[in-house]
């Protein structure tokens, strides 16, 4: 069955992890870190280009206000690009330019309706419009060409990480290439280590424990200012319980533990998906969180704060844990904080499981045109910017993307000080048709938690990212052992489907009215019966039906 949901849209079940990766990517400050492998002896496929071999790729690019030139270059001849005409015999040709990927997905949308010519290669991270590019057979099925030519590393990456390509299957076909996410900061606990030692208490490892130094937080004065003005936990309520999908950091999604995760679509006993917020468990956490509330564990205006107000109180000093990143180590922590805080690992959960809803492995994807005869020289450019993913110490691009503009080179060392490169920091990066780094699961969790543990760094990587904070590699080194088993996927990357389209939005309202209501005890913990009862009469049940329904075509 193909998986064809055409002309509908609802943004609330969307992948839409942006704020995170801004925060991300502002927090890692990663410019001049994950070099660029290049090696073309690791790509399968037709030799590489020579000067009588060239290509022209057409892009579409968004050249932004980060998008920073010197030396007289331009988006389409710059130090990267001419690196790519040298190395591949690549030329790209900007066929336009936006300002915002609001106005590229725009510009795209318009294209795609009006008839008129796609680029050669572009970029997506909006499923609706992705099904409606695939179902114009505008856009190649690349099965064959990524058996034919991508690298080794790459065949083995994907290989590793297979369900990824349900992000663009249809009739068993791949009409696109999924980028990874990093998946290396989702999450910890942050907690107040000197309260916790004047007390005479260890942190939480069931929520059993978080009860007891919550009201110990609270009641017991861990602040010594003879006030009963101190909070358990900061929470931001204000978009939902759960981390990444409502929030990306300061979230309740832990409390839940790992059998259901409000908003997330996971596989049940049955081999079917299930929605998170149904299930019986949810109502367990909801109960939790209103017995925190009523204790007065809890900011009492949780639900009306977003992930940044909410976090003050930690930052303060006022709150005892905080659930989320190891990035925020960099932001919203800062060096005010002289109290002892550190990250410890997360609670089991309400079910006894430790869980936390994990960003989703994939938010963008490449799409070729079907008219695009030069997917052998685009796969080893591919592998060469995936490059930095791989954290390659061997790559040549290991100290940065190009020597005087993200870094030069002192005494054989390395200096990323904008003030010792000529001209300036520019982020070359930028330039890459992704526009910034392509990750790799892991990898950077990987460096992080070496530094954690106090080894030495000896890659450019590690070398690099020793410069970061000491308590976010802690944090990594502390997140890294039960990542695995505590990361919650969602598991419908699909589409969304017809019903969603037309009464997802309502549903998702009635769902957070009705949680916080019971977290403020405005209504009693039954009335998640009644709203179950009712998301499913109200088109949830025929939601369930065509979520897997889609499930079932991308497992064939």
């Amino acid at each position: 069955m193909k998986r064809s949901f055409k002309k509908k849209s609802w943004a609330a079940l969307a992948v839409a992890v942006a704020m995170l990766s801004a925060a991300g990517c502002n927090a890692k400050s990663n410019t001049a870190t994950n070099p660029s492998s290049g090696e073309a002896s690791q790509t399968a496929g037709a030799s590489s280009p020579s000067a009588t071999q060239d290509v022209t790729i057409s892009l579409g690019r968004v050249v932004g206000s980060d998008n920073k030139f010197k030396n007289g270059e331009t988006i389409e001849d710059n130090v990267h690009t001419r690196w790519a005409k040298e190395k591949f015999g690549i030329d790209f040709k900007v066929d336009w330019s936006v300002g915002t990927g609001e106005a590229y997905t725009t510009k795209l949308r318009l294209l795609l309706n009006s008839n008129g010519k796609l680029p050669d290669v572009f970029t997506l991270s909006d499923p609706t419009l992705e099904n409606q590019v695939v179902d114009s057979g505008k856009v190649m099925d690349i099965t064959e060409a990524f058996d034919q030519y991508a690298s080794p590393r790459l065949k083995e990456l994907y290989a590793q990480y297979p369900e990824i390509w349900n992000t663009v299957s249809y009739d068993g076909k791949h009409y696109g290439l999924p980028t990874f996410n990093a998946n290396s900061s989702f999450s910890v606990l942050w907690i107040r280590q000197d309260w916790l030692d004047k007390l005479g208490l260890q942190a939480p490892k069931t929520i059993e424990d978080m009860d007891k130094v919550m009201d110990a937080f609270v009641n017991q004065d861990p602040d010594g200012n003879g006030k009963k003005d101190t909070i358990g936990l900061s929470l931001s309520l204000k978009k939902g319980v759960s981390a990444v999908k409502d929030t990306f950091m300061v979230s309740s999604d832990f409390l839940f533990g790992h059998t259901a995760v409000p908003t997330y679509w996971t596989e049940g006993a049955d081999g079917k998906l299930q929605y998170g917020s149904i299930q019986p468990s949810v109502k367990q956490g909801l109960v939790k969180l209103s017995d925190w509330m009523k204790k007065g564990y809890l900011d009492k205006d949780a639900g009306a704060m977003d992930e940044s107000k909410a976090a003050e109180s930690f930052v303060q000093g006022k709150s005892g844990m905080v659930f989320g990143p190891t990035w925020m180590a960099t932001w919203p922590f800062n060096a005010d904080m002289k109290f002892d805080y550190k990250a410890v690992p997360i609670p089991a959960g309400i079910d006894g499981q430790m869980g936390f809803g994990s960003e989703p492995q994939s938010s963008v994807r490449f799409y070729f045109n079907k008219d695009f005869k030069h997917m052998d020289a685009l796969f080893k450019y591919l592998d060469a910017i995936m490059g930095p993913g791989f954290y390659d110490p061997s790559s040549e691009f290991a100290n940065g993307w190009a020597e005087g503009y993200d870094y030069v080179m002192v005494d054989g060392k390395p200096v990323y000080d904008s003030d010792k490169i000529p001209g300036g920091f520019v982020d070359v990066k930028k330039y890459t048709i992704y526009g910034n780094d392509i990750q790799t699961p892991k990898k950077e969790l990987e460096v992080m938690a070496k530094l954690g543990r106090g080894e030495t760094p000896e890659t450019p990587y590690e070398k690099y990212f020793a410069a970061r904070p000491k308590k976010w590699a802690e944090a990594a080194a502390v997140l890294e052992p039960y990542l695995d088993q505590a990361a919650v996927y969602d598991q419908f990357t699909g589409p969304p489907t017809p019903t969603m389209a037309e009464k997802g939005e309502l549903l998702r309202k009635m769902e957070n009215e009705t949680f916080l209501k019971i977290i403020y005890g405005q209504e009693s913990p039954e009335s998640f019966d009644s709203f179950v009862s009712k998301w499913n009469s109200s088109g949830g049940e025929q939601i369930t039906k065509e979520v897997n329904e889609w499930y079932d075509s991308v497992k064939k």
